[in-house]
């Protein structure tokens, strides 16, 4: 439990005017910037995105927090739920107590809050300057308000996702793996204020899903539901990444609490196979130039690799090694996609398994599947990730290594 401190004037109370037993009370106020203190900046957790502080926005906030009297008025605030608020008249001192940081604290307006500690923490906010207030008491969850108050810059559905924890089960089965901490689970996470935090390699947590769902029995099943093999390849965890983020949080069901068990018992059986995926993912990213050479084709001549004389251009996705050669993403997903043709799944209990191991299977016919995409007679990747007989070609060729060979 955290009882913070700020100074206010014109205080008021604004009980809900369509019910007022339901515990939901709004205070609005004029706060003295300078009384803020820096304590507010560790309840942010109720907040949908991260607050980057070298946006076009975040500089004109700073800018009118030092230049502009009439800041109280043109800026839309700061939106706070907490536990209790109470008000002193003698002293113009507001008390606000937030106790659980899953549902108190800040909700909207976080860029403007921590303009004004950054602010404060140079000594360079005046005395005079004062920002507008909104604290709700009697909220069970900031999600609905979040995701209505956060406008200005629209928060994208990871976002809100995040904030309603829908992510736990994906973060857990990720432990351990190298890239983890930098998963991107909502807007500007990982760029804040530390300039070397700019440097960071993110991985929206999109791109992790759509990489899971393409394996996924329950999102893209690849036999029919008469055992035969399906015609439909999951193009669009490619080219529709949000589409398949709103899939997986939507699994199965239009009521939240069988959502939320669809998906978490879909990431549960697929436990045992997603390290090796993404293990998969860089051993094709690192190799695909000499399974090319050893098939006599010349990646390094297609523009979209990027080969500059053997100098490195770039790192891998998950493990950040370098580059001599850049494997675009069109090339990527439908390579990555073939290998869901090794998945089984346990009939008894769920449980994902490989029918042959993926990156032995790659040995073999790595070369073959190199082959199949460079013949492709298109130059742009992103027309081979939307070419389904790409797709299902390379599909063929992993199913027949591991089924028929």
């Amino acid at each position: 439990m955290a009882q913070l401190i700020v100074k206010a004037k014109a205080f008021k109370k604004m009980e809900d005017p369509r019910d007022k037993n339901s515990g939901r009370v709004k205070y609005v106020c004029y706060v003295q910037a300078c009384s803020i203190p820096q304590e507010f900046d560790e309840w942010m957790a109720t907040n949908p995105r991260e607050q980057k502080m070298t946006t076009n926005v975040a500089e004109k906030i700073k800018e009118s927090l030092s230049d502009n009297p009439y800041f109280h008025e043109l800026n839309r605030g700061i939106l706070m739920s907490v536990q209790s608020v109470s008000y002193d008249n003698q002293s113009s001192e507001v008390s606000i107590i937030l106790e659980d940081p899953a549902i108190h604290g800040n909700i909207d307006g976080g860029h403007t809050l921590r303009a004004i500690l950054d602010a404060k923490s140079r000594n360079s906010i005046s005395d005079e300057q004062y920002v507008f207030f909104e604290i709700f008491t009697g909220i069970d969850s900031p999600v609905e308000l979040a995701a209505a108050r956060n406008t200005s810059v629209q928060v994208d559905l990871k976002s809100i996702a995040e904030l309603e924890k829908s992510f736990e089960v994906i973060k857990k089965a990720l432990r351990g793996l190298s890239f983890s901490n930098r998963v991107q689970y909502k807007m500007n996470e990982y760029y804040q204020n530390d300039k070397d935090a700019e440097k960071i390699a993110v991985i929206d947590v999109r791109e992790i899903i759509a990489i899971i769902a393409m394996f996924s029995q329950s999102l893209y099943p690849y036999k029919t539901s008469v055992g035969v093999l399906s015609e439909t390849q999951p193009i669009q965890c490619y080219s529709g990444k949000e589409a398949t983020l709103r899939k997986f949080l939507k699994l199965g069901s239009s009521v939240e609490a069988t959502q939320k068990f669809n998906r978490e018992k879909m990431i549960q059986d697929m436990t045992p196979i997603i390290p090796e995926i993404f293990k998969l993912w860089e051993r094709i990213e690192t190799a695909f130039p000499s399974k090319a050479s050893a098939t006599g084709r010349r990646y390094g001549t297609r523009k979209y690799s990027k080969f500059d004389n053997g100098n490195t251009v770039g790192s891998s996705f998950f493990e950040e090694n370098p580059l001599q050669y850049i494997i675009p993403k069109g090339i990527m997903y439908p390579l990555i996609s073939s290998f869901r043709a090794l998945v089984l799944v346990d009939e008894a209990t769920g449980k994902y398994s490989w029918k042959k191991s993926p990156l032995e299977i790659w040995e073999i016919i790595g070369a073959k599947l190199v082959a199949i995409v460079l013949d492709e007679k298109a130059e742009n990747p992103d027309a081979l990730a939307k070419n389904g007989n790409l797709w299902g070609n390379l599909f063929k060729e992993v199913y027949i290594a591991g089924y028929l060979s």
